[in-house]
């Protein structure tokens, strides 16, 4: 029997997905394999179960266009609810977890601090890519920015984005689409903080299992043109009010200090070629002296994508923000080292630089009663004992803010 009240019943993109781990290697990646242990009393929150079915549901066979959304439910925490090792033994990190003593064989692609992919039991053929299962074995987890976790605000935003971002991107005809996201499951405990911020629930995110480009998970040319696709993808976003590149993770200075230039990043000093100085020192000029504030382009790609035409699959939603307007340089690098300034620069004065069209501007949803009801759905989570309205408050945050582009 089929439930609408979980079920969050949005469009997704039918594209690739990793079958065996074997892909893995094909592209280069070398995976870490773990053990992770099983989670009890863990739920599915929500899932977008058309997505499921269409990815997954071969493995089913023929009763995969019946299998109801409860029996869907037990699948996923039955293959799927698991934390590592080094955050069930953590202190201070998160409340107590509760296990139920079942062990699962998990693999990590480079720089998966608190992500991992698990396979169907005894087989190699891959289900999911899952976000927020803990820290690897040879780490232990620390505050606040390297806990392992993730958060139900953090999911609940992701989500969001994914889902926004493909709503832009299909007003705009483009071919660039969302890594769709599978289901959303709390795993019964929180993340804990010490400065002051109340406890979160701890959730995982699961994805459509993918690869990755090399110039994406270690240093390696990117090229310039795969920096100008990111460059145009960041822009594209920006008429949407999106944007993946201003959260200041990837942020440079540049000033002149003493007829000097001066070049920073997280207040330490970078070295730059004398062909980059030039440039930098154009910029300056162009700014009439003042200071310049670089954001890089920081939009992160799954599998294969071509620049040319722009096809893009991309993924990793969590550093997006939703913007009214824009005032920083932007930046695509195209050496391998990101840090070396060497690439595509956008000026703010540019007739290419993008800000909001205030008709199509998603960031408008924020200041809406709908947004202002899902985020007391998540502060109050562990208090509200249904999960349900979660959901429902997810679908109309979506349903307010792409009217526009509907209208």
């Amino acid at each position: 029997m089929n439930s609408p009240v979980h079920d969050l019943a949005q469009p997704f993109t039918i594209g690739p997905r990793v079958q065996r781990l074997a892909n893995y290697a094909d592209s280069g990646q070398a995976l870490l394999e773990e053990q992770l242990l099983g989670v009890a009393n863990a739920r599915v929150l929500f899932a977008n179960y058309a997505a499921i079915r269409a990815d997954l549901g071969a493995l089913w066979g023929a009763c995969a266009d019946t299998t109801g959304h409860a029996e869907i439910d037990r699948w996923l925490l039955h293959n799927a609810a698991f934390i590592s090792s080094s955050q069930a033994a953590a202190h201070g990190i998160n409340t107590p977890i509760a296990l139920d003593g079942r062990r699962v064989p998990a693999w990590r692609p480079p720089r998966y601090g608190r992500a991992a992919v698990l396979c169907s039991p005894s087989s190699d053929q891959v289900l999911f890519d899952v976000k927020g299962i803990g820290v690897p074995p040879d780490e232990a987890p620390v505050l606040p920015h390297s806990n392992g976790l993730l958060t139900l605000a953090e999911a609940m935003h992701e989500v969001l984005m994914e889902h926004l971002v493909l709503a832009a991107m299909t007003h705009a005809k483009e071919a660039i689409t969302p890594l769709p996201t599978y289901a959303v499951i709390d795993l019964g405990f929180d993340a804990l903080w010490h400065d002051g911020r109340p406890p979160e629930p701890a959730v995982l995110l699961l994805r459509r299992p993918c690869t990755r480009p090399r110039c994406q998970w270690q240093r390696y040319w990117q090229g310039a043109e795969l920096a100008g696709a990111l460059m145009q993808t960041e822009l594209l976003l920006r008429r949407y009010g999106l944007t993946a590149s201003t959260c200041g993770a990837v942020r440079f200075q540049v000033s002149q200090e003493d007829g000097k230039l001066q070049v920073q990043r997280d207040g330490a000093a970078l070295k730059v070629s004398n062909q980059v100085i030039k440039t930098l020192e154009q910029l300056l000029a162009n700014n009439q002296g003042k200071p310049l504030v670089i954001d890089g382009v920081n939009v992160q790609l799954a599998g294969q994508s071509s620049a040319d035409p722009l096809q893009l699959q991309i993924m990793d939603f969590g550093r997006y923000r939703f913007a009214e307007h824009f005032d920083h340089h932007l930046y695509a690098w195209i050496d391998a080292d990101y840090q070396n300034l060497n690439g595509l620069h956008l000026a703010p004065d540019h007739p290419h630089y993008i800000q909001p069209d205030p008709m199509l501007s998603l960031a408008k949803v924020i200041e809406g009663t709908a947004f202002a009801a899902l985020q007391q759905h998540v502060r109050n989570f562990r208090q509200t004992p249904g999960a349900d309205d979660l959901c429902q408050a997810v679908r109309a945050v979506l349903e307010e803010a792409c009217r526009p582009l509907h209208s």
